[in-house]
């Protein structure tokens, strides 16, 4: 690298739009001061506290780090970061465009005005502060659950501005915790616009987000015109949780997706459903392909074989359509792609499209009367130590958690160590029982 990059705050930037004030942080690459006469692309992500430096969790994207080792490879171009910071409670409004849904939502949709403090006041002082590439082709937008949410609404409607658009674990549906039920939260365009979209999603982001609903708005995106592994990138990784450090690991993908060279197909295999039913739920294949730079997505315009061929066929992108029980062996060999993979399927008359779960959880003694104890879901007391609950969920939601208290009480050993997570797919009805042998105070849930 010519020099090192380093990061400016812009401290209490004010919105006209929003009425309000917040930080912008931003990356200036290792050639940024030697190479005066030189213009960068630029990267806005949103939650900008998170995108350097520990979040509320004690977890970051590090972004810089992933950038200086991106660049010092030569595996992506130099560019410029401007990191937004959310505003805290306002972050749920300002991340919401508006629309038939807004009603059942407990808080204003402010998303519009959040659009245009990006386009009508960031842009211009930045463009105006950094040596910038302003045309929408070098210039993109990133952010993670409901970032990436507003990243799809703000590039869809203004592509013009953004022509490069990063949805990681985006929250396309609300979460009615109560009910424990979702409404989609977007806006739908018809059109297919001058766009590069990443869009990824992790197998154990619980009922935040699920997987169900990133894949619809994948194929809604194929539907609309974008191919798959050229205009669109499509990223499925089963153990991927919903927290900054999981994003963390992954950015690089997007990253060089936008500013880099993928390289060469290296590699494939086929993760997702071993089992399919000829009736009830449906299942799904992925094919992940691994190029040379590492990044990994997975095909959604695949060609399959199946062995036999009379039980099952499988769409291009991945649905199972079976009509017979029994066994057989799925290929995966794209003729333009010099990989493949396979793996074996059982066919099954039917599949039910949830599955039932009874967690029951023991905590220790001194847990405070007026409890609310999480187990990837909120519990109900049943005891003077037991909380329960008897609930349904889609199959295949998988959950990675610490049982919590509501107070910022968390879970661990008996001498107060930190514990792993606790982890379950549900697959089948299934009970289980934990036990909290005692509890820590952490930053938050």
């Amino acid at each position: 690298m010519t020099g090192q990059s380093r990061i400016e705050t812009i401290a209490a930037f004010r919105s006209q739009f929003l009425n309000n004030e917040r930080s912008l942080f931003i990356y200036l690459p290792p050639s940024y001061d030697k190479e005066t006469d030189r213009l960068y692309p630029v990267l806005y992500v949103h939650d900008g506290q998170n995108a350097f430096e520990p979040s509320f969790n004690g977890e970051s994207w590090n972004l810089h780090r992933n950038c200086d080792e991106l660049i010092e490879e030569g595996r992506i171009e130099e560019l410029i970061i401007v990191a937004v910071a959310n505003m805290g409670s306002q972050r749920n409004s300002e991340f919401a465009h508006s629309g038939t849904f807004s009603e059942r939502l407990d808080y204003a949709c402010l998303g519009e005005y959040y659009e245009k403090f990006l386009i009508e006041e960031v842009k211009p002082h930045i463009d105006r502060t950094y040596r910038t590439k302003q045309e929408s082709c070098h210039t993109a937008l990133m952010g993670s659950s409901r970032g990436g949410l507003v990243t799809y609404h703000i590039g869809f409607r203004r592509p013009d501005v953004f022509g490069k658009l990063a949805m990681l674990s985006p929250y396309f549906a609300h979460y009615h915790e109560q009910e424990m039920t979702h409404s989609p939260m977007i806006q739908h365009f018809n059109q297919k616009e001058e766009l590069r979209l990443w869009i990824d999603t992790g197998g154990m982001e619980g009922m935040t987000v699920q997987v169900g609903h990133v894949r619809r708005m994948v194929e809604h995106f194929i539907a609309l015109g974008y191919r798959s592994g050229d205009d669109l990138m499509f990223c499925y990784e089963p153990l991927a949780e919903h927290n900054e450090a999981t994003w963390e690991r992954r950015v690089y993908a997007p990253l060089i997706y936008f500013f880099g060279n993928m390289g060469e197909a290296v590699s494939a295999e086929l993760i997702g459903d071993d089992i399919a039913g000829v009736e009830g739920a449906s299942s799904f294949i992925y094919p992940i392909v691994t190029y040379e730079s590492a990044v990994k997505v997975v095909d959604m315009d695949a060609r399959f074989k199946l062995t036999p061929d009379n039980l099952a066929l499988v769409t291009p992108e991945g649905l199972i359509m079976a009509w017979a029980a029994g066994q057989c062996e799925i290929e995966y060999a794209p003729p333009a792609l010099s990989v493949s993979a396979s793996k074996a399927l059982t066919v099954v008359p039917a599949l039910s499209p949830e599955v039932l779960v009874d967690i029951e959880v023991t905590v220790p003694a001194h847990t405070p009367e007026d409890a609310r104890v999480y187990a990837g879901v909120e519990l109900v007391r049943s005891g003077p130590q037991t909380f329960c609950r008897r609930f349904s969920l889609p199959r295949g939601s998988g959950f990675s958690f610490h049982i919590c208290e509501y107070s910022q009480l968390q879970e661990a050993g008996a001498d107060g160590e930190a514990i792993p997570k606790r982890q379950f797919v549900a697959n089948e009805d299934f009970s289980v029982r934990y036990e909290v042998q005692s509890w820590v105070q952490v930053q938050s849930l």
